[in-house]
């Protein structure tokens, strides 16, 4: 091989090697061209040093934002539309972003070669400048909710046009108020004026700064193929601003939004109104044929789940803002298994419209964090939560993990304060735990892990299979994981996620535990029915501290959890299933929360930053 082949290989190895290795990789459709132009500048260049689609956003945002050339951004965000897939549904609240304004109009071409041939500016969209100038850092608009309509429904609001074969949503936009933005105000007073909205109520508690104050904007929702005439084989999920029966007002009577997914819960929008002449003379006919009303791309915008609520706010942290309306019953129903004791609980608990059972682990972790004075009041307050719950039947899946808070567990109760609780929250920025996975299994699924010991759980009913979960962030827990990844070499069980488990955000699996329906084994307990987890058989050849570790589970409300750290304080006695857990002397030594995606969400709303661990 020659120099100069040496030097083409070479070349080709870094270019594969600088394409981004992603957390949350893109869902284009099948048969994407993966050789394009721009899609190779999308993942080598622009994506350096990036871990998912919303940060990649977030820099054309940026550079839409500036008053100057911003290149062929556009192209790019076309193509990543073009390769974009139908959502396969989307009920419930999405949270919005605008990315960037164009001027649509045939008359834009004339308005570019005047501005050329006056040399005024370089490259720049009027539209474009308006909305970087004024509105990005404080838009009104905040997301959009969807419900699904019955085909009656659909039929009702087309004048019988559309019979509502296709599954269809009835959508509308949320707007929010920043108190201390003067723009944004203007632009909410303006607002009534263009789109008629409803109030919806604001927030309590703790104020606000920035949050939901109304509602406006219908349309309907459903997929179809595209508006625009470049593409009109394109399927997308259409947005219909126009139908006769949803009331809309100029210039909304002209809009059609386009959504595709391109991550999983991330979708990328268009924004299409009609500039043909009879749209501002006649009313909407859906009969008329498509490229007939003119449409043209007035712009791009983000819809995304409560799964990217971290990443948005993070992003986009001028734009954060509150829900101020009335949460899910989920949200604010406690699990109890005790009910009178329950009862004492929910009227401490003060649970509302705004205040969750979330808020409320909030106050007791505070209270417990606040010192000695307070912290023996607030443990027993979780302690009576966690006995009066409900056996947590039916766990599954992926639950997301946080600690509410650390005791003196063991030896540690020699010292005067609550050593553990003090310490942990600088050693947790090492910590890239993030929570626990559960599979059922049978005995000889059982039996490749613990092997004869499996036998334990013959009578025992459901068996679960569980592993804790760890992500690879490129922060000071890097090293941590890095050890985790090592442990094989001790006989711990290492294993890599499934592909579900990638886009969930889970990079290792590793610390497993056998979980099964038992009485507690803490005697303050009295018997209480718990999800046992025990990372003691040898088999796992867990280690230390946690090969002496049993934990237990109990439902606090519907997808959220509360789970007891136990330790055996009594090293020297060893693990036999058939002792009695009084020999091992067990202790707490904290308690931790799982939860499932809706209720991650609320956390990272909330901004409840718990302290996580192994």
């Amino acid at each position: 091989m020659s120099n100069i082949d040496l030097v083409r290989d070479d070349s080709k190895r870094r270019k594969r090697s600088a394409a981004a290795k992603l957390d949350r990789p893109f869902t284009f459709m099948a048969g994407y061209d993966k050789k394009a132009s721009l899609y190779r500048e999308i993942i080598e260049k622009d994506m350096q040093g990036m871990t998912n689609p919303l940060q990649l956003m977030k820099s054309y945002e940026a550079k839409l934002s500036k008053k100057v050339s911003y290149g062929n951004i556009d192209k790019k965000l076309d193509w990543l539309f073009e390769n974009g897939r139908v959502p396969k549904a989307l009920d419930g609240y999405y949270h919005g972003i605008t990315v960037g304004m164009k001027t649509g109009f045939d008359s834009y071409t004339l308005l570019d070669t005047i501005r050329s041939k006056f040399k005024i500016g370089k490259d720049i969209d009027p539209t474009q400048l308006f909305h970087a100038t004024l509105l990005s850092k404080s838009t009104p608009w905040a997301g959009k909710n969807f419900t699904k309509l019955t085909r009656e429904k659909v039929s009702e609001l087309t004048g019988g046009f559309d019979k509502g074969n296709k599954t269809t949503y009835l959508g509308i936009n949320s707007f929010r108020n920043e108190e201390k933005g003067i723009l944004n105000n203007i632009a909410v007073f303006l607002l009534p004026a263009i789109i008629e909205t409803k109030s919806v109520a604001r927030p309590s508690g703790e104020k606000q700064s920035s949050y939901i104050y109304g509602k406006g904007g219908l349309f309907i929702a459903k997929k179809d193929k595209s508006v625009d005439p470049k593409t009109p084989d394109k399927e997308v999920m259409a947005l219909n601003y126009r139908w006769d029966a949803l009331d809309n007002k100029l210039p909304n009577t002209l809009l059609v939004d386009e959504i595709v997914e391109i991550s999983k819960g991330l979708c990328l929008g268009k924004l299409y109104f009609s500039t043909a002449t009879r749209s501002f003379v006649k009313d909407y006919d859906p009969s008329v044929n498509k490229k007939d009303y003119k449409y043209r791309n007035f712009g791009y915008f983000l819809l995304m789940d409560d799964t990217w609520l971290h990443e948005k706010n993070m992003l986009f942290p001028e734009l954060a803002y509150k829900m101020a309306d009335d949460l899910p019953k989920k949200f604010t129903t406690f699990c109890f298994e005790d009910k009178k004791k329950g009862k004492a609980i929910r009227a401490k608990a003060k649970l509302s419209k705004e205040r969750t059972v979330l808020h409320y682990m909030r106050d007791l972790s505070n209270g417990i964090k606040e010192g000695p004075a307070t912290e023996d009041k607030y443990f027993k307050e979780v302690h009576n939560l966690f006995v009066s719950a409900e056996r947590p039947d039916g766990v599954e899946g992926y639950l997301r993990g946080g600690v509410v808070a650390l005791k003196r567990g063991g030896f540690m109760r020699k010292f005067g304060t609550n050593l553990t609780n003090d310490i942990y929250p600088a050693v947790r920025l090492f910590s890239p735990w993030t929570g626990k996975t559960f599979t059922n299994v049978g005995m000889d699924d059982a039996k490749k892990y613990i092997g004869k010991d499996a036998e334990y759980y013959k009578d025992k009913g459901q068996i679960v299979l569980g592993t804790n979960t760890f992500k690879k962030n490129l922060d000071l827990s890097r090293p941590a994981t890095a050890f985790i990844e090592q442990l094989d070499k001790i006989g711990m069980v290492v294993e890599q996620p499934t592909e579900k488990e990638k886009t969930e955000g889970i990079d290792l699996k590793s610390f497993y535990f056998m979980a099964h329906f038992e009485k507690s084994i803490m005697p303050d307990c009295k018997g209480k029915g718990v999800l046992q987890f025990n990372y003691r058989w040898p088999k796992f050849n867990t280690m230390v501290p946690d090969c002496y570790c049993i934990d237990e589970l109990v439902r606090i409300a519907d997808g959220l959890y509360l789970g007891q750290l136990l330790y055996a304080t009594d090293w020297e006695v060893p693990y036999d299933s058939k002792t009695k857990p009084g020999k091992y002397k067990y202790d707490n030594f904290g308690y931790f929360l799982l939860m499932d995606a809706e209720w991650q969400a609320i956390k990272e709303f909330m901004g409840f930053d718990m302290n996580q661990i192994l």
